[in-house]
């Protein structure tokens, strides 16, 4: 079983009505006992972002288990990763994006996972990913030179495979990432954008700290080569001797909390999860009846689906 763990959620201004309060609506209410941590990331409009500040703390002081941290001005998200893990009082932490959605299913689901790797992503994408402090002791923080958005994940995927820990994928349903563009971005004062939603800022320390090799510039074949996100890096043959700032003490990762849910909170929480035990059981059915329904009309399957929107 996946066992207990902490959640933190990156957001910024731009993200709040339309992804950021839904999600938090929805995660109090799927996991009222666990703890949730916000990272709320500055901007370079300072007038709209003391407005913000106003009113997405005082949202979020309705929640009791719910704790955060502001910024006033932008701070790189890999920042946002490495407080997130500070602040989280389990050993695992499940980082969300602010613009994911969740169904009523996601705590059953997530709960039932069997032990998995101690770093891992969900269907496939870093917008949603699982870390243990374990995994922090043995590679160091998320690289905070990177000081906008894009990178963060490949970066720590290139470590991960130096240091020859694995990087995981399950599949989850109940979550479902809703890849919103990066508009009014917090750091559009520092950089421009590259591949329509990154930071070009971000792609230019990459390039230099890891000496990425493009295609045809290494005759001799000297390169390193790395499987990190799906692709094959090839980089600079010293690549292996780069070194993140330890930008924390790592005895930071060995905090233990006496956090325990009250009863109340508890009472809330085997609520919570029978409500989603009942939605997945629900979902499960609806997947069999499909798959019955499929067999029934043989051929005839995808005219039906096609039709009534299957």
């Amino acid at each position: 079983m996946f066992g207990n763990f902490s959640i933190g959620v990156v957001t910024y201004l731009a993200r709040y009505e339309l992804y950021f309060r839904p999600l938090i609506n929805k995660l109090h209410l799927l996991f009222p006992d666990y703890d949730i941590n916000v990272w709320i990331n500055g901007h370079h409009d300072r007038k709209r972002q003391v407005d913000y500040l106003r009113k997405v703390t005082s949202f979020l002081n309705k929640y009791q288990n719910v704790r955060y941290l502001v910024n006033y001005e932008h701070q790189p998200l890999a920042s946002g990763f490495n407080r997130l893990i500070l602040m989280a009082q389990n050993n695992r932490v499940l980082i969300l994006n602010d613009d994911v959605k969740l169904l009523l299913n996601f705590r059953h689901n997530i709960e039932n996972l069997p032990s998995p790797a101690e770093i891992f992503t969900l269907n496939g994408a870093w917008s949603h990913f699982v870390i243990s402090k374990n995994v922090v002791k043995k590679v160091g923080w998320f690289d905070e030179r990177l000081l906008g958005i894009g990178y963060e994940d490949t970066d720590y995927a290139i470590r991960l495979a130096l240091n020859g820990i694995p990087l995981g994928n399950i599949r989850v349903h109940g979550l479902h990432d809703c890849m919103a563009p990066p508009e009014d971005a917090t750091w559009a004062d520092i950089s421009e954008l590259t591949l329509d939603k990154y930071s070009r800022i971000n792609w230019e320390f990459f390039q230099k700290k890891w000496g990425v090799i493009n295609p045809g510039e290494d005759p001799q074949g000297d390169a390193l080569r790395i499987q990190a996100v799906g692709v094959e890096w090839r980089l600079r043959p010293d690549a292996s001797l780069q070194e993140t700032p330890e930008y924390y003490p790592r005895s930071c990762l060995d905090y233990s909390s006496d956090y325990e849910a009250k009863m109340g909170k508890k009472l809330r929480g085997q609520m919570a999860r029978a409500g989603s035990l009942i939605a997945s059981l629900c979902w499960q059915a609806r997947l069999w009846g499909g798959e019955q329904l499929q067999k029934f009309l043989g051929p005839r399957w995808e005219q039906w689906r096609k039709t009534w929107g299957r």
